[in-house]
């Protein structure tokens, strides 16, 4: 790597399959608006990409770590495969879980463990952002609802379903195509997020998705 952004670099810790399809989607889109290079690195066992610009390159890492109580011992990944593997590169770390509870206290993501997560984060990072949506990933997702009718066949108009979390609204949508039809997390719901507007999504999201934006356009 060489160049001014040689020393860059966006380390992912998400808490499960969804999460990291909507943010590898999101970063996707990202650098097409741009006019950046996103591509995977084929030469490590690691979950590692390439951002690449005509000043040089970002490495961007993901870990996903199945359920938000595993993402407390993501330290040691951190250390090991981020910042063991690229002692030079200056790191900002996205934490991407979801509070499981509408209108959840973020705070508590702050304590104990979570605590010790970011103390055991913070000398080799510039900067550590909470990614935390109120409820799930999918209440992020529906922030493009005309992008997830678009997607399902659904007439425009069609009204946002009643409720508090995002995954239930959704399944709701998705029944509304044929009773029997499901909607299903993680990888599977590639071709749905795939379809969706980032930016649009950024307009109105629960989460602060510019600062993504603001780690890959970043000097």
């Amino acid at each position: 790597m060489g160049g001014s952004e040689a020393c860059r670099g966006l380390a992912f810790i998400v808490e499960g399959a969804t999460e990291k399809v909507f943010y590898l989607e999101y970063l996707s889109q990202l650098c097409a608006a741009k006019g950046l290079a996103l591509r995977k690195d084929l030469d490590t066992q690691e979950d590692r990409y390439a951002i690449t610009s005509a000043n040089g390159e970002k490495v961007v890492m993901m870990a996903s770590v199945n359920s938000v109580s595993q993402m407390t011992n993501s330290a040691t990944w951190f250390d090991r495969a981020c910042v063991g593997e690229n002692p030079e590169i200056d790191w900002t770390v996205f934490l991407c879980y979801d509070t499981d509870e509408y209108n959840s206290d973020i705070t508590k993501f702050h304590e104990g463990d979570w605590a010790m997560l970011r103390e055991s984060i913070s000398p080799a990072a510039q900067k550590v952002v909470d990614l935390a949506a109120e409820a799930d990933i999918e209440d992020v997702m529906l922030c493009d609802l005309p992008g997830v009718l678009s997607f399902l066949g659904l007439p425009p108009e069609t009204e946002m379903p009643p409720g508090n979390k995002g995954k239930a609204k959704l399944k709701k949508l998705y029944r509304k195509v044929a009773p029997n039809k499901a909607y299903h997390s993680g990888e599977r719901a590639k071709g749905l997020i795939s379809h969706l507007d980032m930016a649009e999504i950024r307009a109105s999201a629960p989460v602060p998705l510019g600062e993504i934006d603001r780690a890959v356009v970043s000097g």
